[in-house]
């Protein structure tokens, strides 16, 4: 893999995304910057890292059109990577909040945007984009924030945790086949009892049951009815201010 550092850039995805169009000269490739001056997540969410404490960064993977089942199947195994590469650090209480939050202890230390590269209808390569917090300790008006220092009481050098994360992406996105059981294991609140709101405002408790393949999320009411929901159209209501 091909590892490129930078100072600061506008967006670690946006810059790999003009690479792969102008050069077709590796087919993977992994950027890490110190900081990111328009950072996204999903759904054109912003991303904000404080100068220099934070891993902020893409990998882009050409040739995956054999290993993959959609583009939430990308998420749920970069999801994984992410633990495989923060399990070592003896972050506690790894989870993994629907659809593609990462958190410690119930609080959020990163998030994932997939950004698939199409060839008509099939993904042919993925640029993935990560941010993670590590040694950022203050979150102004974000409660649930959290970052690998404040878990862990120590710094942590962000180099190594990058070249870690990139090989875990690769060998995981590669893989002949996704985790599912072990991302249903990682799942917060996975069969626990949940308040959400609607996008209309009415709130309801429902228990989480699973993911669909297309990434909707599977709930089931207390009268035994399940109902599926897209992102971004449904609220954790214990994140609902975060």
């Amino acid at each position: 893999m091909l590892i490129i550092k930078l100072s600061v850039i506008d967006s670690t995805n946006s810059f790999l995304k003009q690479w792969v169009q102008q050069t077709k000269a590796h087919n993977a490739i992994g950027v890490w910057a110190d900081y990111q001056t328009h950072g996204t997540g999903r759904m054109g969410t912003k991303w904000h890292s404080e100068d220099g404490l934070n891993l902020l960064c893409s990998v882009y993977l050409g040739d995956i059109s054999n290993q993959i089942n959609g583009v939430f199947d990308i998420n749920k195994r970069v999801c994984l990577a992410i633990l495989d590469t923060l399990i070592p650090q003896n972050i506690p209480a790894l989870q993994i909040k629907w659809p593609n939050d990462i958190l410690s202890a119930g609080k959020k230390i990163g998030g994932v945007l997939v950004e698939p590269i199409l060839r008509g209808k099939q993904v042919t390569g993925v640029v993935i984009g990560c941010g993670i917090n590590i040694n950022q300790l203050k979150f102004p008006n974000l409660p649930c924030a959290s970052s690998l220092r404040k878990a862990t009481g120590k710094t942590h050098a962000i180099e190594p945790l990058f070249e870690s994360l990139a090989h875990n992406i690769e060998s995981t996105v590669r893989a002949s086949n996704t985790d599912n059981s072990r991302y249903l294991d990682s799942m917060f609140k996975l069969n626990e009892a949940c308040s959400f709101e609607r996008l209309d405002g009415s709130s309801f408790i429902a228990t989480i049951v699973g993911v669909a393949d297309n990434g909707k999320l599977m709930v089931k009411h207390a009268d035994g009815t399940s109902e599926l929901f897209e992102e971004k159209k449904l609220v954790f209501k214990a994140f609902a201010h975060c």
